[in-house]
């Protein structure tokens, strides 16, 4: 049997012509998870064939369909320039290099494809990694790719070699980066890149946070994508090969005080271009002038770069002065240029903040103090939270820009300022904060905490979060808002149309008529159990509020009310759900949680009001506190103590108070606005009858 896949093969010179012949080859082991990660095949002596990712990909499905192969090669090899590949698209840049020592294989990762082998066949399928982040699997996957490639080439060796050199160069392994194809991860195929987007960037961008890499990569990343996002063809094809192939380095300015004159290919730039990161390294300088974007090639005449005592000696900034230095100006560019420096910096901001959160951590798990590891303490236990916190804030923020860039404009100009706004300034207190955590030790030579805090440092010199504010601010008053979106699967789109139907029958309705036909088929709460709700599961609510939302349709607020009487709904006899519940989803009744005491706030088994068994129910005298809508509310939802001679976790009955009763007495606690939401609540004799006792 032959598979016409061979029919479309493509071949590299340095491995050989590909040969077709009849023999076959027993498919001795396929790591397949969503994608081929490595396999064996029988010994043979002919050239390798070389296929392209979307043909690996069919090689998969016949793989699986038939067990057993015909083809000619010993090994299958991707092109070395190729990315690797998401595990959708099943394929790898490391991927059968390990195989048979084949050209090539000192790319390959063999211990990360026995890792991903070993699951598959335990049947786990492909790990999960937890030291990186991402959106999917498929992201998760190429950071620990990324991780594999950037400790063997000894990332942070070659960022500690620079701090005791007098000059700064390429690191040995950029024109490696660019053969795995990650500096043009991001770019149109058309132009020398693999058609992904933003959110595979921030994967590699992080990695290389992480591991601490030196050289113009990010830089580099930003100038690419703002000509790819805002240049014309012509730029396209002038500069987006050269920064994709790693031939190009670039620097950028955004904060400069800059003059561009003339147009077209008379225009000059003069002037301050300020604080360049990577500056004598670049080839070209990205600046952002007054709304245009111009490229100096730095080669040209009327450029001076000078390079002073630098902070971050592992990636060193400059400051460059323009002389009617010749530019080509991408009109209304310069909005690109920031919207993604502001992206890409954050991403590397994202990654110190989560690997300086994660040294701290491992630190207070390891070291010993009075006997305990130090974790253990509060003060160093809150540090490490509080870095955990900040970190996962700044990684929403940028992978919601990352998102947000496949729609550019405003969306990517609000998010990636969000995104600038919460990681930069996050990056630097982390990095504080795990030289605290690690003591004497952290404020060494030889530990890396200082080359992370000189990065983040330097960093937010260069990308103001002041500014990054300044234009989140501005673009809300003009009205842009963050637009929400989540991909929904096919499924939802049946659910849809019944939606959409039933919110263009109400929404010219008032709000009673609206309300009461939301109740009648369960949509004022979906996810509530029938017939009160629909039992919605989570696809179906993301439907109902965007259809909702689409028709200018909204659903009635219950606030607190709803959380007790979702209570009811599963705990209340069916007398107590009869009384209560409809008349509350009719707003006719609100009802207020009655929990907090003085001694019994997050300590919630503390309470102390009392309940003492009288004819026909109970008597209750005691305080609440803390409690919101008291005022106004008809009914309150209790916790009192009936048995006070058990553990405190026990002998807590729930109990309806009905705040019209005679001994209840609501004292409003007046707030810094000078209103009033929450009270004090006090109770003296406060009669509750039997049917009025949820439970216990």
């Amino acid at each position: 049997m032959k598979f016409g896949i061979f029919d479309h093969i493509e071949r590299r010179d340095d491995v050989g012509q590909a040969q077709q012949f009849e023999e076959r080859l027993q498919l001795m082991e396929l790591a397949d998870a969503g994608g081929i990660y490595s396999y064996h095949v029988a010994q043979h002596h002919h050239s390798p064939l070389c296929l392209a990712p979307n043909q690996l990909v069919l090689l998969a499905a016949a793989a699986q369909r038939t067990k057993q192969l015909r083809f000619g090669p010993l090994v299958l090899v991707l092109p070395l320039h190729h990315p690797i590949r998401l595990l959708g698209d099943a394929c790898a840049s490391f991927s059968a290099h390990c195989v048979a020592g084949t050209p090539g294989a000192d790319y390959a990762e063999p211990r990360l494809a026995e890792r991903l082998t070993h699951h598959v066949r335990k049947g786990m399928g492909a790990p999960a990694y937890s030291m990186f982040e991402g959106i999917t699997d498929d992201h998760r996957t190429l950071a620990e790719t990324a991780d594999a490639f950037l400790t063997r080439v000894d990332s942070k060796g070659a960022a500690r070699a620079l701090l005791t050199t007098d000059d700064e160069t390429l690191p040995t392994f950029w024109s490696d980066l660019a053969e795995l194809g990650w500096l043009g991860l991001h770019l149109p195929e058309e132009h020398g890149g693999s058609g992904y987007g933003a959110p595979e960037q921030v994967v590699i961008i992080e990695a290389l946070a992480r591991h601490a890499a030196p050289g113009p990569y990010v830089p580099t990343i930003v100038a690419s994508a703002a000509i790819a996002a805002s240049g014309d063809e012509a730029a396209k094809v002038a500069w987006l090969g050269g920064l994709a192939a790693g031939t190009t380095v670039a620097a950028i300015s955004i904060d400069n005080d800059l003059t561009l004159n003339g147009s077209g290919a008379s225009a000059t730039v003069d002037g301050d271009a300020g604080v360049v990161i990577s500056g004598a390294l670049a080839n070209v300088l990205a600046i952002a002038v007054g709304e245009d974007l111009a490229l100096v090639d730095t080669t040209a005449a009327g450029i001076t770069v000078e390079t002073p005592k630098n902070l971050d000696l592992t990636r060193r900034s400059s400051r460059i002065t323009l002389d009617a230095a010749p530019a080509t100006v991408i009109a209304g560019g310069a909005r690109a240029l920031v919207d993604y420096a502001r992206l890409y910096f954050a991403a590397e901001a994202m990654g110190i903040a989560r690997e300086t959160t994660d040294l701290a951590a491992a630190y207070a798990n390891e070291r010993l103090q009075f006997g305990r590891v130090i974790g253990t303490y509060q003060a160093v236990k809150h540090h490490c939270a509080n870095m955990a916190v900040g970190t996962e804030l700044a990684t929403a923020a940028v992978w919601d820009a990352a998102r947000a860039e496949a729609s550019g404009g405003d969306q990517l100009s609000i998010s990636s300022a969000i995104a600038a706004t919460l990681a930069i300034g996050t990056a630097e207190w982390n990095c504080q904060l795990c030289m605290q955590v690690h003591g004497g030790i952290g404020f060494t030579w030889e530990h890396d905490a200082h080359i992370y805090l000189r990065r983040a440092t330097a960093m937010k010199v260069l990308l103001s979060e002041k500014a990054s504010a300044e234009r989140i601010v501005e673009l809300a008053r003009d009205g842009v808002q963050r637009e929400r979106s989540v991909d929904l699967p096919p499924e939802a789109e049946p659910i849809r149309d019944e939606v959409r139907a039933f919110a263009e029958r109400v929404k010219g309705l008032d709000s009673a008529a609206t309300r009461s036909a939301m109740l009648a088929e369960g949509y004022a709460m979906p996810h509530w159990p029938k017939p009160w709700g629909r039992a919605a599961g989570a696809v179906e609510q993301l439907v109902i509020e965007e259809e909702f939302k689409a028709a200018g349709v909204r659903k009635p607020a219950y606030g607190i009310t709803g959380w007790v009487i979702l209570t009811l709904i599963q705990h209340a006899n069916d007398d107590q759900i009869a009384r209560w519940v409809q008349p509350a989803l009719n707003q006719d009744l609100i009802w207020c949680q009655l929990f907090s005491e003085p001694d019994a706030g997050s300590d919630a088994a503390g309470i102390k009001t009392r309940a003492t068994r009288v004819d026909g129910g109970w008597l209750i005298n005691g305080q609440k506190v803390w409690t919101s809508g008291a005022h106004y509310s008809k009914y309150g939802f209790a916790t009192v103590r009936t048995n006070p001679d058990v553990p405190k976790h026990q002998g807590i009955t729930m109990v309806v108070i009905d705040m019209e009763a005679d001994g209840v007495e609501v004292r409003p606690i007046k707030m810094p606005s000078g209103g009033s939401e929450f009270n004090e609540v006090f109770f003296n004799d406060v009669f509750v009858p039997d049917d009025d006792v949820v439970g216990p």
